[in-house]
């Protein structure tokens, strides 16, 4: 069985301003299971540790989640599996370092092109080790195209370019990634 996590900025979340309450049950005050848009849905989101990878960015601390028999739950599959309830109890939180992000790596069941965006996440929150173990597992000639194209959508953030310059490894990894591009085309030439 899949244990359940949600991933916050301390205890708030990194979706919305909501505070939550440690140990005890969370009530959403916006709860709509038949939206379409993710963002009229309201409730809370968590995902299990298998997805986790790709949502590292919302956050610096991870929670188990516990759903309340009476809550309403759902299933959203996309990218990687997100769920919501308007119920939610969250405990036992640990900070995430480069370790912790790493261990989420290794267990992840995500789709292919999931660990591409999932590379600009580790590098903005600038877990090097899980970083470069993406890159190094992930990465290669028969799909750069691919993996810029992903790294480039969430680089960009919806054309702010906020996450371009926010460390020095997401500098590195691009300038690594453009390199294994740049040296696809050369090869095509010699």
């Amino acid at each position: 069985m899949s244990k359940y996590v949600k991933v916050m900025y301390g205890t708030t979340s990194g979706a919305s301003d909501f505070k939550y309450k440690v140990n005890e049950i969370n009530v959403s005050e916006h709860w709509n299971p038949n939206a379409e848009k993710g963002r009229d849905f309201g409730g809370f989101n968590y995902t299990t540790e298998e997805c986790m990878l790709r949502w590292l960015h919302r956050g610096d601390t991870i929670y188990d989640v516990e759903i309340p028999k009476e809550a309403e739950n759902i299933k959203i599959e996309g990218a990687t599996t997100i769920y919501r309830t308007n119920k939610i109890i969250i405990s036992n939180s640990r900070k995430v370092d480069d370790e912790l992000a790493l261990h989420f790596y290794k267990i992840s069941k995500i789709p292919e092109k999931s660990y591409y965006k999932a590379l600009g996440v580790v590098s903005i929150m600038n877990y090097r080790k899980t970083a470069y173990a993406i890159l190094k597992d992930k990465v290669n000639e028969n799909n750069i195209d691919e993996v810029l194209e992903e790294w480039n959508d969430f680089i960009s953030h919806g054309n702010k370019n906020d996450r371009k310059g926010v460390n020095d490894l997401v500098s590195e990894i691009e300038r690594d990634l453009y390199e294994i591009k740049s040296n696809m085309l050369i090869s095509r030439f010699n």
